[in-house]
């Protein structure tokens, strides 16, 4: 909310008020805050600040004069308590005051409406911020390079590709804007305008097997091939496991970004567009909505609960589950006793020893049969895909997979939101993956925070 304690005749910001409001929708649980006081005689551009109050709470923040006689300022403040404090926030997100306020001094530049933008006027500023984070983003080679632009046409290109089927097929497409090709093509063809024409363009560069490199000029170069990635980069290697677990998300985007620098960009078939910095999805936008990736979330879970090898394996599995079908619950506890009362023997895969052979249930016959013993994210993606919930100790020990956690609110909320609650009031940590992808971190018996929310949570 605009701050006008000082001074009573502070402004009406209409556009100011939406760029803070779609940071709030992008950043869940920081605190956003828009402020304007005079403007001093020394002239005040957009310039990212940071600073710690006396609180611990580290701020983000720019400044700008964007209305005459008025500095704005915008801060974005990460409490210790939050999901997203400074520490664990990628550096490409503390750009965003920065990039609003330059938006939002471009926005007032083509517009003349001084009232509440329209909801399309809405859409438009929420991806011209994006297009000003991403464009100003310190991973490009040549600090130079600001291809703002080329971004914006990158977009609207790809959101033009999300409600078009070529030959019968739902459409992807990978592309990757570097500035990391020196040499001069021999054929100029422009990106997006010189491929519209041809309609098989996305197929060819899905973003799967192939993915369209661009230089920085928007000259379509060349592709990457997932099984030639060394004819670009010779000291590339190939993808990982867990990162083909992501290659429906964009994991050979991803894979460009961090060996050619820039940005890539991957277009989903459920029509979701996907963002990548220095091999990483930085925000995501679906229908019409944009979330920052929660690459943050290990690091806060960890500081929260006091670290341990767990962390890293059930953050790791609930991304993947997010971004494919299906949903899980993960949970992490203190102590195998913790979950007596509340798991059932035959789900306890740490008790599976203690069962007599004799009287051995078939669910209990399973744990013999599952090696849980060094587990990894690619095993622990397998067994959260089963109903019901896995657990694991601080340590990373499985003790339970496909457990049935009883609850008297199932009949008021979603089976699983009812079962997460009822296991975090004795786990450390819980976090639920919907069928959707929301992934919601619950604590105590109550959401902390609702990471990547598609808004049709389960």
């Amino acid at each position: 909310m605009t701050d006008v304690a000082a001074d009573r005749t502070a402004p009406s910001d209409p556009v100011g008020e939406a760029v803070a409001a779609f940071i709030r929708e992008l950043l869940v649980n920081a605190q956003i805050d828009l402020r304007h006081a005079p403007r001093v005689p020394a002239a005040v551009d957009a310039g990212r600040d940071e600073s710690v109050s006396a609180e611990g709470t580290t701020v983000v923040s720019a400044s700008a004069n964007l209305i005459d006689g008025w500095t704005t300022t915008l801060s974005i403040s990460f409490g210790a308590g939050s999901a997203a404090h400074v520490a664990a926030v990628p550096d490409a997100l503390l750009a965003l005051p920065e990039a609003a306020l330059r938006a939002a001094g471009r926005f007032r530049s083509t517009t003349l409406d001084e009232g509440a933008p329209s909801p399309a006027m809405q859409r438009a500023l929420r991806d011209m911020v994006i297009v000003e984070l991403l464009s100003h983003h310190e991973g490009w080679n040549h600090l130079q390079c600001a291809p703002r632009d080329l971004l914006a046409a990158t977009l609207e290109y790809l959101i033009e590709l999300s409600g078009t089927r070529v030959e019968s097929h739902s459409l992807t497409h990978g592309v990757v804007i570097t500035d990391a090709l020196p040499d001069e093509p021999r054929l100029e063809v422009a990106y997006p305008a010189g491929l519209r024409d041809a309609k098989r363009s996305p197929l060819l560069f899905d973003g799967r097997r192939s993915v369209l490199v661009v230089d920085q000029d928007g000259r379509a170069r060349t592709e990457l091939q997932e099984h030639h990635l060394d004819r670009i980069h010779p000291t590339a290697r190939p993808l990982e496991a867990v990162e083909r677990e992501f290659v429906d998300s964009g994991s050979l985007v991803a894979l460009a970004t961090r060996q050619l620098g820039g940005i890539g960009f991957f277009l989903r078939e459920d029509r979701s567009i996907w963002a990548f910095v220095d091999g990483q999805p930085l925000v995501i936008r679906r229908s019409e909505h944009w979330t920052a990736f929660p690459l943050w979330l290990a690091r806060s879970i960890g500081d929260t609960i006091g670290g341990g090898p767990a962390v890293d394996l059930i953050v790791g599995a609930a991304l993947i589950v997010s971004v494919k079908s299906g949903g899980a619950i993960f949970a992490i506890v203190a102590d195998a006793a913790d979950i007596d009362t509340i798991v059932a023997p035959k789900d306890r895969y740490d008790l599976r020893d203690e069962v007599d052979v004799a009287a051995m249930r078939p669910e209990t016959r399973l744990h013999h049969l599952i090696e849980g013993n060094d587990l990894d994210v690619q095993t622990l993606v397998r067994l959260g895909e089963l109903d019901g919930a896995t657990v694991l100790d601080r340590d990373g020990r499985l003790l339970a997979y496909g457990a049935i956690i009883a609850s008297s609110d199932s009949q008021h909320e979603g089976a699983r939101t009812a079962a997460a609650k009822s296991l975090s009031h004795v786990a450390l940590v819980v976090l639920k993956v919907s069928e959707d992808g929301d992934i919601t971190v619950f604590s105590g018996g109550a959401p902390a925070a609702t990471l990547l929310p598609s808004g049709n949570s389960r």
